[in-house]
């Protein structure tokens, strides 16, 4: 579970003169929301981010729809990079990150890393279909990064001030709305425990916040760590906190910096043998995508199957699962029907196939998304296609593109897409 305190990397020449450093979101857009209370003439008070949200909020003038379009501002801009926290943490077998921050910098930091996160929030504003359930399975591979205060993709679900937290916790607490059934299923697995990073446990309010989450989420029982550097505090300080874990809960704290506790944990891992493959805690079935392809572009095709089985999909590709004495016509009819998308590898191979049973797969595919809420047919580009030679049937679809050369990072954008139009899909 990732905090609030977790850095990030500020690039220079921001236009405020600063030059790269570290900080973090929470304080960047408190020192943002001081400067805009300063330049209209208040006195700003308080030294978190709640604080100064709330009196950002109450302030005649401000309000909060206006405090969440300066924080959706904020983290929507590209003034940020993940920190070397985010590419250690990311780096480390996690399946599923809950996190208090309302940026994606550890999304982003989890792509660079080589996986294919996907993210959800919690909307305390909204109701169950602003909160559904997942559909997708979460391994060290395909994590799922949940934001409990929201995103700026959905600004009314951010929690930025006092008054927020605490309707935040009321809604967590009387579950309404509640969390996804799926979440909590996932997180109430045995064997497993959970590590709490830039939580800003030193500090009461989130201090509490923290244990009412534990409790709240039933999570009392299940061991932690929560790695922060604690030697600023009293030894009296200290030792009262830890108290404070102890009763009822089973947080164990480390005192140390981030980075040499995720070193230990790498090392510890790797002297262990590394992360053993285990079956993926299932937050619904796998999503199955069809692919439907010229047969000269096999090759191509089965490199497609191939990274959407590793980012675990499900993938139909007639080389891998059709059998011998399977009923090809109705086999294909039925597992298209079934399918939740169809990939067309929309090469020049594919536009000169004037009668092929390629044909046929698409004006089935085309007649299903009729049907279908959303996305669903979606045309691979590979090379150029001339206007004189493209599909009719396909002109009305969004294409994405796949480049050979490119073909990591462009296979990578449509595995993101999928994830992402499936979760509109059932919204």
């Amino acid at each position: 579970m990732l905090g609030s305190d977790v850095p990030i990397l500020v690039k220079g020449d921001t236009g405020d003169g600063r030059p790269a450093h570290e900080s973090t979101f929470a304080e960047e857009l408190r020192r943002r929301l001081v400067k805009e209370l300063e330049d209209d003439g208040r006195v700003a008070s308080g030294t978190t981010l709640g604080a100064i949200a709330q009196q950002y909020e109450d302030s005649e003038g401000f309000g909060p729809s206006l405090l969440r379009a300066t924080a959706e501002r904020i983290l929507s801009s590209q003034e940020f990079d993940p920190s070397p926290v985010h590419d250690m943490l990311a780096q480390l077998p996690f399946s599923l990150i809950l996190t208090t921050t309302q940026d994606q910098l550890f999304a982003h930091a989890l792509e660079r890393a080589g996986k294919y996160p996907t993210v959800h929030r919690y909307h305390m504003r909204g109701d169950k279909r602003d909160n559904p359930e997942f559909d997708a399975p979460a391994t060290p591979a395909t994590p799922v990064v949940f934001h409990l205060f929201g995103t700026a993709d959905q600004p009314s679900s951010l929690v930025l001030s006092e008054n927020d937290v605490l309707d935040f916790l009321i809604r967590i607490v009387s579950e309404r709305p509640p969390l996804p059934h799926s979440l909590l299923k996932a997180l109430k697995r045995d064997g497993q425990s959970f590590l709490f990073v830039g939580s800003g446990i030193s500090r009461w309010d989130l201090r509490v916040l923290l244990k009412v989450l534990l409790r709240a989420l039933e999570l009392n029982r299940t061991p932690a760590i929560a790695a922060e550097p604690l030697r600023s505090l009293q030894q009296s300080d200290r030792n009262e906190m830890v108290l404070f874990y102890q009763r009822g809960t089973r947080v164990e704290l480390e005192d140390e910096e981030i980075p040499v506790f995720l070193g230990k944990v790498r090392q510890r891992l790797e002297t262990e043998g590394g992360y053993i493959q285990q079956s993926a805690p299932q937050f619904g079935t796998r999503l199955r995508v069809f692919i439907s392809y010229a047969r000269e572009d096999q090759d191509l095709a089965a490199r497609v199957y191939d990274r959407l089985q590793k980012a675990s999909f499900e993938p139909w590709f007639d080389q891998e699962s059709l059998h011998g004495g399977d009923d090809w016509d109705q086999r294909i009819k039925t597992d298209l029907e079934s399918s939740h998308f169809v990939l067309v590898l929309y090469t020049p191979t594919f536009c000169r196939k004037t009668d092929s049973y390629v044909n046929t797969e698409v004006a089935l595919a085309v007649e299903r998304s009729l049907r279908v809420r959303g996305s669903f047919l979606i045309p691979l580009r590979v090379g150029s296609i001339d206007d004189r030679d493209r599909v009719e049937a396909l002109r009305k679809f969004d294409e994405m593109e796949l480049r050979e050369s490119d073909f990591d990072e462009d296979i990578g954008k449509v595995i993101s897409n999928l994830k992402r139009e499936y979760q509109r899909r059932i919204r």
